[in-house]
C-alpha cells in the first residue's frame, strides 16, 4: 500500500512541475511585461516585448 501511495505522490509531483516547463524567467516592468531574451526569440517563443499582466 505504501508503494502505491509513493508512486501516486511522485506522479502528482511530476505533473505539477511539468506545467512550468514553458514558463520563463524574467522580471516584469511597470507595464507588466518585458522584452524577450535572445534564446526565447531563437526558440520562437516570442518576438519582442510582451505582457504578462493586464495593463
Amino acid at each position: 500500500m505504501k508503494k502505491i501511495i509513493v508512486i501516486f505522490m511522485a506522479l502528482i509531483l511530476v505533473v505539477a512541475t511539468s506545467s512550468s516547463v514553458y514558463a520563463h524567467s524574467g522580471r516584469l516592468d511597470k507595464q507588466g511585461g518585458h522584452k524577450c531574451s535572445a534564446k526565447s526569440k531563437q526558440k520562437g517563443l516570442c518576438t519582442g516585448y510582451h505582457y504578462h499582466k493586464k495593463r
